[in-house]
């Protein structure tokens, strides 16, 4: 059985684009801004009732939490069609302008 180094743990997966990315845009981020981060990275799109289920965190965490993503340009906002009063949350996907913009920052 071959042990894998840590380098390689997001090699494949679809979150070793966001994981590379946002890096530099994360490092100084509350813990429970990171656990949001992870569980939308994860989960995919949630409302904020699906994120606080999931996280264990307090409403008002969350909700602060994707004030913070949404703030650092990381966060995407969607209507959620089947109630107009919530919103889907999910991470966006990184462009080539993010790309370009961590390469400055040191991430690659």
């Amino acid at each position: 059985m071959n042990a894998q180094k840590t380098d390689d743990k997001y090699l494949y997966s679809e979150t070793a684009d966001v994981h590379e990315v946002y890096t530099c845009k994360i490092e100084h981020l509350s813990p429970s801004v990171k656990l949001v981060l992870k569980v939308l990275e994860y989960r995919g799109l949630m409302t904020q009732k699906d994120i606080v289920a999931e996280s264990y965190l307090p409403p008002r965490t969350v909700r602060y939490a994707l004030s913070i993503l949404k703030k650092e340009g990381i966060l995407e906002e969607r209507i959620y069609f089947k109630d107009a009063r919530q919103c889907l949350y999910g991470i966006k996907t990184p462009g080539y302008g993010e790309i370009i913009s961590n390469f400055a920052c040191g991430v690659f």
